[in-house]
């Protein structure tokens, strides 16, 4: 069924007036009444943010350093973009096809200059056929009706329409598995991607899959293969940098981040990644310079978190310059404050004890009770027994070296544990816990006397 362009709102981004006027035109020709402009990237988030259109053909190039790829990437971080959404990608650049097959947030086509009104009224018909199919699965996962979700794609698959989307509903059925914590079902779902194309989506896909797991070795093997066969796929590189922490490598997490982190300036969720690795790494410069232009230059309202701020004080706590860390915390507000969740004041608290003990003590020890008896991220008990060893409470200090080893992230966060103790002069201490945590793991995994 044709579409009824009338009743579509069309926001053409463009840094090029006479491509935007030439898009405009093309749009109007086929019925279009509202056809809105955006010149360049922050003037189109502004407008999408605000009054979200059905359609968005966007340039490839956008200028100031600029890209739609980049846009999309952004559009999709803060859920910005509906599903029912189309977004066309227009480039002269040949070469797209080679990145728009690597990466994994794909727009929903892409047409290469030059080309016909003809040609791209076609392929916006194909696009919201594929929507209209789709519709009602996106309603569910919107709610996270994750079951009710798969059920509508089960449902369609087999049917003769379904024929043509078979990857994409492939793909969606993993990446619903995957949000609704089924990972073994993900892995199942992208192998079977795989088994039909190698596509490098789907073999990212199965090293998330396998990380959920916790199969980190096999999760690295996989995402290899992807980092060596498509360098424009740089969320692959994110991906390996998080398999290489959780198995203790932060140093070639950093150097894997460093590496596109300079390719890709402007996208601030690998800067924090990278201020994550480096931090572990002991590199904390890199970490303070990372969080430093995230806390500056991440210009999406909302993008900068209370959590970016505690991260920030905690790199300049790493790297000993505490007066920085002290002016990060006091200007966070007092009402921000007050209304953290046990984490985050934890980690405030703590990091405010390490740098300002007049100021932080106080309410550090009015928390104890709760950081004794509550669980916590371990990104905060780092931070809480940083301070506790910087105020001599030896039994909050080894009860969270305790929780930390015995946990997920013990890989992660055992170089920077061992440092901490090591600074005090406690390496002893920290070998007697390791001791405790490994008879403890060993008596667990035992069977019972008896049993086969």
């Amino acid at each position: 069924m044709p579409i009824d362009y009338k009743n579509k709102r069309f926001l053409v981004v463009d840094d090029q007036p006479l491509a935007r006027e030439s898009l405009r035109a093309i749009a109007q020709t086929a019925g279009a009444f509202s056809v809105d402009f955006a010149p360049g990237y922050q003037d189109a988030i502004f407008k999408i943010r605000n009054n979200c259109p059905d359609v968005v053909l966007c340039d490839y190039i956008l200028g100031e350093g600029r890209s739609g790829q980049q846009l999309l990437e952004e559009l999709r971080r803060f859920n910005l973009l509906p599903d029912e959404t189309i977004f066309m990608m227009v480039t002269g650049e040949q070469s797209y096809e080679q990145v728009v097959a690597a990466v994994e947030l794909v727009p929903d086509d892409y047409i290469i200059k030059p080309f016909s009104p003809d040609k791209l009224m076609l392929r916006l018909e194909k696009v919201a056929a594929k929507k209209e199919f789709f519709a009602g699965f996106y309603r569910e996962k919107r709610k996270q009706e994750y079951a009710k979700a798969l059920a509508i794609l089960a449902a369609k698959k087999e049917t003769e329409a379904g024929r043509a989307y078979r990857f994409e509903t492939l793909r969606q059925e993993a990446e619903v598995h995957l949000a609704a914590g089924n990972a073994e079902q993900a892995e199942a779902a992208y192998r079977g991607i795989l088994e039909k194309y190698e596509f490098p989506w789907a073999r990212a896909g199965v090293a998330k899959s396998l990380h959920h797991q916790n199969r980190l070795t096999e999760a690295r093997a996989e995402i290899e293969k992807v980092v060596s066969s498509a360098a424009q796929y740089f969320d692959a590189a994110d991906i390996k940098a998080n398999i290489c922490m959780a198995q203790g490598e932060h140093e070639e997490a950093q150097k894997t981040l460093d590496a596109v982190a300079k390719k890709t300036p402007r996208n601030y969720l690998r800067k924090r990644l990278l201020a994550e690795a480096a931090e572990l790494n002991g590199d904390t410069e890199t970490a303070r310079a990372a969080m430093a232009d995230v806390v500056a230059n991440d210009t999406m309202p909302g993008a900068v978190s209370t959590e970016d701020q505690l991260t920030l004080a905690r790199t300049h706590v790493g790297a000993g310059d505490l007066i920085a860390a002290e002016k990060v915390l006091l200007l966070m507000r007092e009402s921000e404050v007050m209304n953290m969740a046990l984490a985050q004041q934890a980690s405030f608290s703590a990091l405010l004890a390490v740098a300002s003990p007049e100021k932080g003590k106080k309410k550090f020890a009015g928390l104890r009770p709760a950081l004794i008896a509550s669980p916590l991220p371990s990104i905060s008990r780092v931070d809480v027994l940083r301070a506790a060893l910087a105020v001599d409470d030896r039994e909050l200090a080894d009860g969270q070296a305790r929780e930390l080893m015995s946990g997920e992230d013990a890989k992660k966060v055992f170089g920077t544990v061992r440092k901490l103790y090591a600074l005090q002069g406690r390496e002893n201490d920290f070998r007697e816990i390791q001791r405790q945590v490994a008879m403890q793991r060993i008596h667990h995994e035992e069977p019972p006397a008896g049993t086969a």
